[in-house]
């Protein structure tokens, strides 16, 4: 069964390594010398959010952090890709943390297409990402 549990800064060095094989494993477009900037960013970036860890049957498979309505943040450890437990996340954010947007890299193709499966919508782009770095970045909407 999968469950959710709020994350304290004990679980940031587990979930900056799911990070980090999430994101060897789809962000192929970052150099290496982003995302090793990025990783050492992780902790400030996870205090900003409220960070929820996912289990599945008490092991730890993903996180997402939320600010508002907004999805900051879903990494999946790519052991559980395409099981079906990311669209298990966004109906459960969708029903208890009024998920409403989301922001992806727009050379993330397969995370585009998945949000825009759950429902999203793209309502505008940006060339760069939050950071300034030359990451475009597509932001989706519910509404």
């Amino acid at each position: 069964m999968l469950t959710h549990t709020l994350a304290t800064p004990a679980d940031y060095p587990r979930l900056t390594a799911i990070w980090t094989r999430s994101v060897t494993a789809t962000h192929h477009f970052l150099s290496l010398a982003d995302r090793e900037a990025i990783q050492r960013d992780l902790p400030r970036y996870f205090a900003q959010v409220t960070l929820w860890r996912w289990q599945l049957d008490g092991h730890l498979i993903g996180f997402t952090g939320m600010a508002g309505s907004d999805l900051a943040m879903l990494f999946l450890d790519p052991t559980y890709f395409r099981h079906g437990y990311g669209q298990q996340i966004i109906r459960i954010l969708m029903k208890t943390a009024n998920l409403q947007t989301v922001t992806v890299n727009a050379q993330n193709p397969g995370a585009l297409a998945f949000y825009q499966r759950q429902g999203f919508k793209i309502i505008s782009q940006n060339p760069l990402d939050a950071d300034g770095r030359p990451y475009p970045i597509i932001n989706l909407s519910l509404t």
